[in-house]
């Protein structure tokens, strides 16, 4: 050999060298489904192929084969042999490695790897790159990349042989080996007729065939399939093209016995048959060839990264450290989940994605096979896998759906329309992109306008008008679209069609969360579940797919209706709602609306919040036109004038929460104390004239400091009241008929009712101070707060008063002016989240200087919510024991209930009126004066009856048991009786009377 010859050929050698080192990259275009040579780096899905090389018999076995270079020893010479006819491309350069090359006619990248299909077709060289075709994709690669070799210098090329009535395809690993020593061998399914036994056949796409390699390269260059032994019949191996929006025959049980017959005791593949099948219904992934995906990528589920971190696929794993890398899965099912949801059904199978090249296993022109693998005949395994575990199980998938190929000779490239109607006015689903040899589903096979109808690879959303971004749940039935007749051609026919389902009706199975609704809202289907039932037995949830009502919903509605249509037929189902009046705020009224009061002095107004519907009588108080800031009123309506204040008048303002611009207000007038001289000749009095009796009062002589309490309930009340004065209290159960009105406040009714009383003294009096009312409280709530609601009438209208007290020493007191019902609640509502508002009022709100707008709102922050993180602790020890006095829980009965034929006495209260004993009682569903259904006649009427009457003519009856009340009690000995009494004798010989010229409710 010449010098010059053997540098030219050392020159040669350098550039492969340094070619297999800094080889070109293909990279990927971003969520357009193509790739192309200006985005990120493509990479196989399992990069264990890198690790080591493997091969597959046509039994299904998976074994390693050598990984060297394949390089053949004339390459230097026959790259420049341009007049030898037949030459074969080697992809096997630099062993186990991947070369990237670009398709031909839709400049897409892509990449394979030598090792495990090392030649290729020979198409020509020009500009530096060589064009060829290998596993059905037609590109162009770099010089440097590969070898082009005589066909004759090859010591194996890829071939087809018909054996046993098998199509067998036997791939060629290594051209510099014999075929019998590398290579895979692969079942392609029952051979097609117009092949036969004992014949060579060549292909580098799997669909024509022919018996002379010279032929084939000539069609190939020439883009056609003339000369093909099938020219006009295509074949499409059925498991490697058939869409994997489709369902195995086997039943989760069946795969799992598949399967098991096919693997050893310790491979993670055992058993997952269920799990296949179970995420093939929810994600829409065929069961049987993620069974062979998952075979292939796992060697039967016993590879290192399987074994170790429940991997059956290897997904995840990096170039350099494949088994350091590889996703871990807390189980074999978990992997299973995420491969068919994230990996299949989100990525691969989504033509939003640019991974999406088809949604079946394919080759290198199309399908799964063109991103996720650098094995050119990745996807051609898992079929062959899929072949062997069908034929165990008695080939019942097999041929069982039609589909129908587009642009079969890798020519046109051809992006088509894919539509959710048959016709082109309507709307565009997705398009199929330009691959070749792209497959769909076809559900029937008689086109409707010339369009299929076809399972949609896509998921799409409820109306079939696109597609359902970050959703991999997929719905059989209803996720169909239609694509042109003319651009492809049907080439499986499926062998077992179902007669065509109609539908038959469609059912509510599962209500909506919600079903109560004010006005103008709109329907919410959360929640809801709509099955559909069919001709043939069948039900299907169509969730989904369904539709219902969007428009507001008007007052009165009971039902909305539920549709879905289904070939021309729509069917409904009703789902019961309660639309209610939607809540209006219509008035705010105080009272008293004028009131003297002393400095030093407190008092408790009372509000009434009137409105429509579902209303929040929720209120805010403020005090304006104070000079000292400790004059200030409370969340409950507690004014408190400062000792100090020096104003003359001050105004009481409440503001509906709900709607700032309803508020009320009330003056006072502030009376600054004197002190009135004694008479100086108190003989001179006017005596009583015996025959004109003073009428405006009653004759009760010398009111003192009394207490006077109710023995039964051990509720007290104490101040200055007339001598032998009594209290009365009747318990109102949770049976009473009036009981759920007065406790459906909103500032009680999420909260623990200790007790409902009906309270009034037997005597009518004037009164100049407020009393102290007591009630019992378990000793076990200690250190709480107490809410106290007290209702009364005024000028035929109900008020409310509300008092918050603590728990101390098992009693809770509060100062009232008048007796009417009450209800007493421990303050252990649910306390909102942190980032909410509170429902209830403050406790105390600073005084403003000057009265806001009526239609403004207020900008006094409230001063005492208690933190939405610190809620009250309402459990009682559960080793405390109530007091002997206590009245019993509700599931001790007591030995005072009064007989079943015992009519209580109508409700009684010492507060005179101002006006008549009409009112409207409070409701519980929170409707007022304006849209009750209860007559005026019922609750705080009936409580109000002896307003105008005297003493002694009620009768007070026992107490009853209270339904899931907790425990009261009175725990006060007669010693502290005694000393009570003592002290009130003391305070009412040396305190002296101020008279409080204010209006009192008692």
């Amino acid at each position: 050999m010449s010098q010059k010859r053997k540098l030219l050929i050392l020159s040669l050698f350098l550039c492969l060298s340094i070619s297999s080192v800094f080889g070109t990259k293909s990279k990927a275009e971003d969520g357009s489904g193509e790739q192309t040579s200006s985005t990120s780096e493509m990479k196989d899905e399992n990069a264990q192929r890198l690790e080591s090389v493997t091969g597959m018999d046509e039994d299904g076995n998976i074994y390693e084969v050598d990984d060297s270079e394949g390089t053949l020893e004339s390459s230097g010479i026959a790259r420049y042999l341009r007049s030898v006819s037949l030459k074969v491309v080697n992809f096997r350069t630099k062993g186990n490695a991947t070369t990237n090359y670009t398709e031909v006619g839709t400049g897409v990248s892509g990449y394979t790897n030598g090792a495990y299909g090392a030649d290729a077709a020979y198409l020509g060289t020009s500009g530096g790159k060589v064009k060829f075709m290998l596993a059905g994709v037609v590109g162009q690669v770099d010089e440097s990349e590969v070898q082009v070799v005589n066909f004759s210098e090859a010591k194996s090329v890829s071939h087809y042989k018909v054996s046993n009535g098998r199509l067998v395809h036997y791939i060629t690993q290594n051209m510099s080996m014999t075929s019998g020593s590398t290579g895979s061998t692969l079942d392609n399914g029952p051979a097609p007729s117009y092949l036969s036994s004992g014949t060579t056949y060549y292909s580098y796409d799997g669909h024509y065939f022919y018996t002379n390699y010279g032929t084939m390269l000539s069609d190939y260059q020439n883009d056609s399939r003339s000369q093909s032994v099938n020219a006009d019949s295509p074949f499409y191996n059925y498991f490697q093209y058939l869409p994997m929006r489709s369902k195995t025959g086997y039943s989760g049980a069946e795969l799992n016995t598949i399967v098991n017959n096919r693997t050893s005791a310790g491979s993670k593949m055992r058993d997952a048959g269920n799990q296949f099948v179970s995420n093939q219904d929810i994600y829409g992934v065929n069961a049987l060839l993620m069974a062979g995906i998952a075979a292939n990528e796992s060697a039967w589920g016993n590879s290192n990264i399987c074994q170790t971190k429940n991997n059956l696929f290897g997904l995840n794993a990096v170039d350099s450290s494949p088994e350091a890398s590889a996703d871990v899965y807390a189980s074999v099912n978990e992997c299973i989940r995420q491969f068919s949801n994230g990996w299949m059904s989100r990525q691969y199978l989504n033509p939003s994605n640019w991974k999406y090249k088809g949604a079946f296993l394919g080759n290198k022109a199309s399908g799964i096979n063109v991103s996720y693998a650098s094995d050119p005949y990745w996807g051609e395994k898992a079929a062959a896998i899929a072949w062997k575990l069908d034929g165990d199980g008695g080939s019942r998938d097999n041929g069982a759906y039609t589909f129908a190929v587009k642009d079969t000779i890798s020519t046109s490239h051809v992006s088509v329309n894919v539509r959710n109607e048959s016709n082109t006015s309507c709307s565009v689903v997705y398009k199929t992109g330009g691959h070749s040899s792209y497959s769909v589903l076809v559900l029937d096979s008689n086109p409707v306008n010339n369009f299929y109808r076809i399972q949609s690879d896509a998921v799409l959303n409820s109306g079939r008008t696109g597609i359902a971004s970050g959703v991999g749940e997929y719905n059989f039935d209803n996720m169909y679209a239609y694509i042109s007749a003319d651009y492809v051609t049907i080439v499986n026919q499926g062998n077992n069609v179902p007669a065509k389902k109609e539908l038959q009706s469609i059912s509510i199975s599962t209500p909506p969360s919600k079903t109560a609704y004010t006005e103008g809202e709109t329907f919410d289907a959360a929640g809801m579940k709509v099955l559909a039932q069919w001709s043939d037995g069948s039900e299907t949830d169509i969730t989904q797919s369904a539709a219902y009502p969007s428009e507001p919903l008007a007052l009165g509605t009971t039902s909305i209706t539920v549709s879905y249509t289904f070939d021309g037929v729509t069917k409904t189902a009703g789902q019961a709602v309660q639309v209610i009046e939607k809540a209006v705020i219509s008035g705010v009224e105080v009272n008293p609306q004028s009131v003297e009061m002393k400095p030093g002095e407190s008092f408790t107004f009372g509000v009434l919040v009137t409105g429509t519907g579902d209303f929040s009588k929720n209120v805010t108080w403020r005090v304006e036109g104070a000079v000292s800031a400790d004059t200030k009123i409370d969340g409950n309506g507690k004014l408190e004038i400062a000792s100090e204040e020096s104003a003359e008048s001050l105004t009481v303002k409440v503001l509906s929460d709900a709607d700032e611009t309803k508020w009320a207000q009330a003056s006072v007038t502030v009376i600054k104390d004197s002190t009135t001289p004694e008479p100086e000749n108190p003989d001179d009095s006017v005596a009583p004239d015996p025959e004109n009796p003073d009428t405006e009062k009653p004759d009760i002589e010398n009111p003192g400091t009394i207490e006077a309490k109710d023995e039964t309930t051990g509720i007290k009340v104490s101040g200055t009241m007339p001598e032998g004065v009594k209290l009365e209290v009747q318990t109102i159960t949770q049976d009473d008929e009036h009981y759920e009105a007065l406790v459906s406040d909103e500032r009680v009714k999420s909260n623990t009712i200790l007790g409902v009383f009906d309270i009034k003294l037997d005597k009518d009096f004037d009164f100049s101070q407020p009393l102290s009312l007591s009630f019992p409280v378990d000793t076990a709530y200690n250190g709480q707060e107490v809410i106290i609601l007290h209702y009364y009438e005024d000028d035929g209208k109900t008020f409310t008063q509300s008092f918050t007290a603590s728990v101390e020493e098992g009693m809770a007191t509060i100062e009232v002016n008048g007796f009417s019902p009450y209800v007493l609640a421990l303050n252990d509502a649910p306390v909102p989240p942190a980032d909410e508002p509170a429902d209830e009022p403050a406790d105390t709100i600073p005084p403003a200087d000057t009265t806001p707008p009526a239609d403004e709102p207020a900008d006094e922050p409230a001063d005492t919510v208690p933190p939405a993180d610190e809620p009250a602790d309402t459990t009682p020890p559960s080793d405390i024991t109530p007091p002997a006095n206590t009245i019993p829980p509700t599931d001790e009965p007591t030995d005072t209930i009064p007989p079943a034929d015992t009519t209580p006495p109508a409700f009684e209260s010492n507060t005179p009126p101002t006006g008549e004993n009409t009112v409207t009682p409070p409701t519980g569903d929170g409707t007022t004066a304006e849209s009750t259904d209860v007559p005026p006649e019922t609750v705080i009427k009936e409580q109000n009856k002896q307003y105008k009457g005297t003493s002694g003519d009620s009768q007070t009856t026992t107490v009853k048991e209270q339904s899931k009340a907790p425990k009261t009690g009175d725990t006060s000995s007669a010693v502290i009786w005694v000393l009570l009494l003592a002290a009130s004798a003391i305070t009412v010989l040396t305190a002296g009377y101020g008279k409080v010229r204010r209006k009192l409710h008692k």
